[in-house]
């Protein structure tokens, strides 16, 4: 479990790091998003499955990892929660799923283009 959760905090890391660094890479994740995030997580199975533990990588970091991804894709649109995307969008609140949408830099724009494509779908 130490070993898997290991890589892939080392593997998110080195993505971040080289995104920020490589001007290529910089505009692959702006124009593919969830390649991006798709990317960190098949390298950091290989890695998982080349140094064994498989099975502790999927229950115990990737399951978590999806199951946090969901919630936040899937709740509900509130007064509360607009207030508090409010806050966190002029920097007062930080919370977890912001710091790794920050880190991945999906946060704005890939909300904005699903809220516009759904809604040309609706009408």
């Amino acid at each position: 479990m130490l070993i898997g959760g290991t890589v892939v905090v080392l593997v998110f890391l080195g993505f971040v790091w080289m995104s920020h660094n490589k001007d290529i890479l910089r505009k692959l994740k702006k124009q593919y998003p969830t390649t991006f995030v798709v990317a960190i997580m098949l390298s950091s199975y290989f890695l998982i499955s080349y140094l064994g533990d498989v099975m502790v990588f999927m229950f115990g970091i990737t399951l978590p990892l999806l199951l946090m991804f969901v919630h936040a894709s899937l709740r509900l649109r509130n007064i509360q929660n607009k207030l508090q995307n409010k806050m966190e969008g002029i920097g007062l609140k930080k919370t977890p799923m912001g710091f790794i949408l920050d880190a991945l830099e999906q946060q704005e724009d890939s909300i904005n283009k699903l809220a516009d494509y759904i809604s040309k779908v609706k009408e």
